[in-house]
């Protein structure tokens, strides 16, 4: 029997269905930056500097392997590719400064603004006035988030948090810069980026004692949180619209403890459950019902 469904209707969903994959892989990536974090014990300019040349590498052969993006093409340095390479560069080094200053679920409650972000960078810079669905399941992100932090903040927290308030300002120009920009090549840019990322940290790197265990996991960790996160957000959220990719992406804020805890033995607490429950509560919810642009 032939299906009435229009063929392009078809290919939409599918493609849609294709982002929201690609987005929750982006979003598991992403969630293990704070194990990362904590299971390093190498100065910052150090781990930036390792991370970022195994990121670049891991993005150079998925860009290889998987598409036809070459780094001399000449679409790599259009304003697009450029701005998406800068955001996150500034980005994702804040971040990781971020972690390393504040504990990792307060951080993450900044981050976890994101869809609020874009919301309103819609409403400011195209006009557009975000769904009351959109807002309600944003403002239901923010709280989850914020019912795990449980206890307050610490010392470093302050300057966490604004870190990480800079880091969601540069991933929600990159979602919505890759969604208006479907055809600009972006892959690269994000090996640009983390390119970038190892040359500002160079100058900085101290002399230590070569250690393979960090040295293992900066590498790790470049090539699971640059190369497959950032690839699996670049790809993704150009299928998907900019506020159902924010949605997705903050789902790494009440994963980020369960990385913890498998691995280092670090049990969530019940604020941070509940907490995870909401934002994941939330994030479904928007992406089920909320269907404006």
């Amino acid at each position: 029997m032939t299906s009435t469904v229009p063929r392009a209707l078809r290919t939409e969903k599918g493609e849609r269905f294709s982002g929201i994959l690609l987005m929750l892989g982006s979003a598991v990536s992403f969630s293990t930056i704070g194990l990362f974090t904590r299971a390093v014990s190498l100065p910052l300019a150090d781990l930036l500097f390792i991370r970022g040349l195994f990121g670049t590498l891991a993005i150079w052969i998925v860009a290889r392997l998987f598409t036809r993006q070459r780094v001399l093409d000449r679409a790599n340095f259009r304003w697009p590719s450029l701005c998406v390479a800068g955001l996150f560069t500034l980005g994702m080094t804040s971040l990781v400064a971020a972690y390393r200053v504040g504990t990792v679920v307060n951080v993450s409650v900044i981050y976890a603004m994101i869809p609020l972000v874009i919301g309103l960078f819609q409403l400011v810079f195209l006009g557009r006035r975000p769904s009351p669905v959109f807002w309600l399941c944003g403002l239901g992100v923010v709280v989850g988030v914020a019912v795990m932090t449980g206890g307050g903040l610490s010392t470093g927290d302050v300057l966490g948090m604004t870190l990480a308030l800079l880091m969601t300002l540069c991933v929600a120009g990159v979602i919505m810069i890759t969604r208006a920009h479907r055809d600009t090549p972006m892959l690269v840019a994000s090996g640009m980026a983390c390119l970038l990322s190892s040359v500002a940290a160079a100058p900085f790197v101290s002399s230590y004692r070569f250690d393979p265990h960090d040295f293992a996991i900066s590498a790790l960790f470049g090539a699971v949180t640059l190369g497959l996160g950032r690839v699996f957000l670049v790809l993704g959220s150009g299928r998907v619209p900019s506020k159902d990719a924010a949605l997705i992406d903050v789902l790494d804020a009440p994963m980020t403890p369960v990385w913890t805890w498998a691995v280092l033995g670090e049990v969530p607490s019940k604020y941070g459950a509940i907490g995870g429950c909401v934002v994941i509560l939330a994030v479904l919810v928007g992406v089920r019902f909320d269907r404006e642009e």
